[in-house]
């Protein structure tokens, strides 16, 4: 016998004899419970039909997401990430559970990556492979490289193919997307092509309304190839808006212009079947299992925080609707509303506010690149009349009070990347929203990828867009009627946007080309064209 081999016999003999020391009641009353639990299997089939995705990133990791079909319980899969696509170079590998609570969805919050490095991620069962998700971690923060995201909004289902997402995933080296809400769109809005028909919720009608059926209406969403080809290609940073829960909703409630929110929703179109808050609460759980973030200790449903992307780019993120008070002048459109300058309208909440002035105060970036669900810009349907109160023009005091922010503390490159309205828009951002104020910094609102506009409200042959540029000199670029994405790329000099639109989102396959481009010189709030 070696002496090596006695060494290791009389280590296992201490082990042992320590073992037996430490073995009282409560811990063999501990290895019983334990050998009594359920263990969790390895999936041994299921198919991964709504692909994988990747979210939340960092300069070391991200969070990871897929989908299991057709498992019965609970149950493992896992987890590979390699340095190259074909997985000969694995540096992770993990088991992930794909919880019945969470409907099957499986996330695992990768970490120990290389900085501005690329790689790529697939989950297993014994018998099945989902795709393969690529993944670029964040550059460090001291790199002075470009920066370069894609922004993408309302991506309602039935209004349309989504011919823009196919142009989107063909972008080349995206550091990230951004949504801006409207991922999913909780009842039926737009008439579009038959085979895009919505039929989920109990009445096969699109309306949904508890967490089951939210669940159905992720599915359906997610199983688009479009949007699960974006979802492999780049990592995905989201915040929510308001078709996640309900139209127009806000801090503890339906829209204002809701006329019987106990039985009707806030559009009077449907019926009732759950009280809001519980609707509120399955839009939010759904979000959660089905998106590629993980929920905040402990404020769970917190959205709002900054994304830091080099030296050149921090995105900032908001949460317009979880905080906001009820919309004034019962949210009518295009009205005169003096309500909407009573300083106690609030979009973010003080809390949130608070945490907002700060972060733009404290940021290092080149580009502070404000992610935005409603517009800042005012938007006059005639002069002195606003069009739309549940945007910014809803909230006047606090937005000057932000911009007025800005302006004092020297905060420059300020610029706002906004969803919400369907709309191309490009313009100076100021003070109190119109040329009447200090111009503080900029705004593009990037169009939608699928939902209609102002063409399918007002008819395309009304000129709405002419009239809106007359009223509303801030803005020098309209664009009423296609759909879309945009690109906004931040250096040590520029911005540069660009509105990427496909031809059509009534077929199946369209080309996408360049709409129209910008710049922005850093230290201006000068939108330039082309």
């Amino acid at each position: 016998m070696t002496d090596v081999t006695r060494r290791t016999l009389l280590a296992g003999g201490a082990l042992t004899a320590g073992a037996i020391l430490l073995d009282g009641p409560a811990a063999l009353a501990d290895r019983r419970l334990r050998a009594a639990r359920p263990k969790v299997p390895i999936a041994s089939s299921g198919a991964f039909s709504l692909g994988v995705a990747s979210g939340m990133p960092s300069t070391t990791g991200a969070v990871l997401w897929t989908r299991v079909d057709d498992l019965a319980r609970t149950s493992l899969l896992t987890l590979e990430i390699a340095t190259d696509k074909d997985f000969r170079k694995v540096v992770q590998r993990k088991q992930v559970r794909a919880s019945v609570v969470r409907d099957f969805t499986a996330r695992h919050t990768a970490t120990g990556l290389k900085p501005g490095t690329e790689y790529f991620y697939r989950f297993h069962t014994k018998k099945a492979d989902s795709p393969v998700g690529r993944l670029r971690t964040l550059r460090p923060a001291d790199s002075a490289e470009p920066v370069r995201i894609g922004v993408i909004s309302c991506q309602s289902y039935e209004a349309g193919y989504y011919t823009a997402l196919a142009g989107l995933a063909a972008e080349s080296d995206l550091d990230l997307v951004v949504g801006l809400g409207d991922y999913i769109y909780e009842h039926h809005f737009y008439d579009g092509p038959a085979a895009r028909k919505d039929t989920t919720g109990p009445n096969k009608d699109g309306d949904v309304q508890t967490l089951a059926e939210y669940r159905s209406k992720y599915r359906l969403y997610k199983a688009d190839e479009h949007l699960q080809a974006v979802h492999q290609m780049f990592p995905f940073v989201a915040v929510w808006d308001d078709h996640e829960v309900e139209d127009n909703y806000r801090e503890g409630g339906p829209d204002s212009a809701s006329t019987d929110p106990e039985k009707l929703e806030n559009d009077n179109a449907y019926p009732r079947r759950v009280p809001f808050a519980e609707r509120q609460r399955a839009g939010y759980l759904s979000y959660f299992e089905y998106m590629p973030v993980v929920r905040r200790k402990p404020v769970q449903n917190a959205i709002y925080g900054t994304l830091e992307l080099g030296r050149h780019a921090t995105v900032f993120l908001t949460d317009q609707r979880q905080y906001r008070s009820p919309q004034p002048c019962a949210d009518q459109l295009a009205v005169p509303c003096a309500a909407a300058s009573d300083p106690r309208q609030t979009m973010l909440g003080a809390k949130q506010k608070a945490w907002f002035k700060d972060a733009l105060k404290q940021s290092q970036a080149t580009w502070k690149l404000w992610a935005s669900e409603v517009m800042l810009m005012g938007w006059d349907s005639a002069p002195g009349v606003q069009l739309n109160q549940d945007g910014w023009d809803g909230y006047k005091a606090e937005r000057t009070e932000i911009l007025q922010y800005v302006l004092d503390n020297g905060i420059k490159n300020l610029s706002v990347l906004t969803g919400d309205i369907h709309t191309y828009v490009a313009g100076r951002l100021h003070t109190d929203g119109r040329i009447t104020g200090r111009p503080v910094g900029t705004e593009f609102v990037g169009g939608s990828i699928s939902s209609l506009g102002l063409e399918n409200t007002f008819g395309p042959a009304t000129g709405a867009a002419q009239l809106l540029k007359v009223t509303n000199p801030h803005i020098t670029y309209m664009d009423v009627v296609r759909r879309g994405y945009m690109t906004v790329t931040a250096d040590a000099d520029t911005l540069t946007v660009q509105f990427r639109s496909p031809a059509s989102t009534q077929v199946e396959q369209s080309p996408v080309s360049t709409l129209a481009s910008f710049t922005v010189a850093s230290g201006s709030t000068t939108v330039r064209q082309g």
